[in-house]
């Protein structure tokens, strides 16, 4: 496999069983606010030291409930195969989501920043838009 599954492979890795998680991401989403969303850089009181940011609970609890139900895989290769396209008034396909999630979130891990701009640009609330729609619709085809 060359890192870059197709749109279906990557929603069948969404834990769907996990509707506790699914249903604390959605509640955090709901209660996003602008603070929340207002990234602060600091060096920790070191003025010798690199800046971080520090991320709301309700970023950082997101960020985890991610991992939780699935939407940041191994399986798509982030180094290689980028961020997809991503314009602020589009909203993203959930193959798309779970794409950005991995990348942004992974790329955290390698430089600080990766997930204070998805949020700056609107990025971090689609992922979370993209995902809790598709959750809400698989549980509406199962309640019918």
């Amino acid at each position: 496999m060359d890192g870059n599954p197709d749109n279906i492979q990557l929603i069948n890795e969404l834990e769907r069983s996990k509707t506790d998680a699914w249903e604390e991401l959605l509640s955090v989403a709901e209660e996003m606010t602008d603070e929340d969303r207002n990234v602060v850089w600091s060096n920790g009181g070191n003025e010798h030291a690199l800046k971080y940011p520090v991320y709301s609970e309700r970023i950082d609890k997101a960020t985890n409930l991610l991992y939780t139900v699935g939407a940041i895989t191994p399986l798509y290769n982030w180094k290689s195969n980028g961020l997809p396209d991503y314009l602020s008034s589009m909203e993203l396909s959930v193959a798309d989501a779970i794409r950005a999630a991995t990348y942004i979130v992974r790329s955290e891990r390698f430089g600080d920043g990766a997930i204070a701009k998805a949020v700056e640009i609107g990025l971090f609330d689609s992922i979370l838009h993209s995902l809790i729609k598709w959750y809400d619709e698989k549980r509406k085809s199962l309640d019918a």
